[in-house]
């Protein structure tokens, strides 16, 4: 169980930090989009949206793997 319990951890953290690294490099061309790329700005808005509900979902199993190792050991 606690080895199931530590991978699951790992591949947790790794993926929180895939998903911030790239939040960050999607954040930043904001600032150039003009009025006539809206259909480019909806596309780049719902993925944002994406990345930050996958950010709130892998900090909770990153919170909640972390309790459980706590309370195991």
């Amino acid at each position: 169980m606690t080895i199931v319990l530590y991978i699951l951890h790992f591949l947790v953290s790794i993926g929180m930090i895939a998903v911030i690294l790239f939040q960050s490099e999607v954040g930043e061309g904001l600032g150039f989009i003009g009025g006539g790329e809206t259909t480019f700005y909806k596309a780049k808005r719902q993925m944002e949206k994406g990345l930050k509900q996958a950010t709130v979902v892998l900090a909770v199993l990153f919170m909640i793997t972390s309790v459980l190792i706590f309370v195991i050991h």
